[in-house]
């Protein structure tokens, strides 16, 4: 799932750089409609991105855990050939000596290969922390070039503020049966 998602933010980055410029605002004009479904269809791949770091975690911890009952069946192992080396020989000591090396030994090995599947897990999350973080940023930036410059705001509120004190003044006018002249008109005689 993590290319699908990839692809996604590749689609969206191909329709930015497509995108027609609207002149003298370095603004670009994008469809809105395909930008709105490639945002749709990152939001579905995003949960998939998060269940795939989840059963990373489940993997991670399945790693452990039969890294830890290997370890076990080792020590187990290495206790029971110590213990018949204890009694089959005659050299105590030395049969001692065996067993703990042995048992160091496997002490050892489960330590490198939780070690080891530690990283692995830490490897896979690093990566996906990074494409979210990449599709984050590329989110962030397509929403920030769907905005309208803050020129562009400021017209359009004034235009509104324009428009309803136009219609104010209008309904004061129907109010006393005569219309008003606008400002800067004249009143018809």
């Amino acid at each position: 799932m993590e290319e699908d998602l990839l692809a996604i933010l590749d689609e969206m980055e191909q329709l930015l750089n497509d995108a027609g410029h609207v002149p003298l605002t370095g603004r670009l004009m994008v469809d809105e409609e395909a930008i709105y479904g490639l945002l749709d269809r990152l939001r579905e791949a995003l949960p998939e991105t998060l269940r795939q770091a989840q059963r990373v975690m489940r993997e991670r911890d399945r790693i452990i855990s039969q890294a830890r009952e290997e370890a076990e069946a080792i020590v187990r192992e290495a206790q029971v050939y110590g213990e018949k080396l204890v009694r089959e020989s005659a050299i105590t000591q030395r049969a001692q000596e065996e067993a703990n090396r042995i048992v160091e030994e496997a002490r050892t090995v489960s330590r490198e290969v939780r070690l080891g599947a530690r990283e692995y897990a830490d490897d896979l999350l690093a990566k996906v922390e990074r494409n979210l973080q990449r599709s984050l940023e590329i989110v962030a930036q397509a929403r920030a070039d769907l905005a309208p410059p803050p020129e562009a705001q400021a017209e359009e509120a004034a235009a509104s503020d324009a428009r309803a004190a136009a219609r104010s003044a209008g309904a004061g006018r129907a109010d006393t049966g005569r219309a008003e002249p606008a400002r800067g008109e004249t009143s018809p005689r």
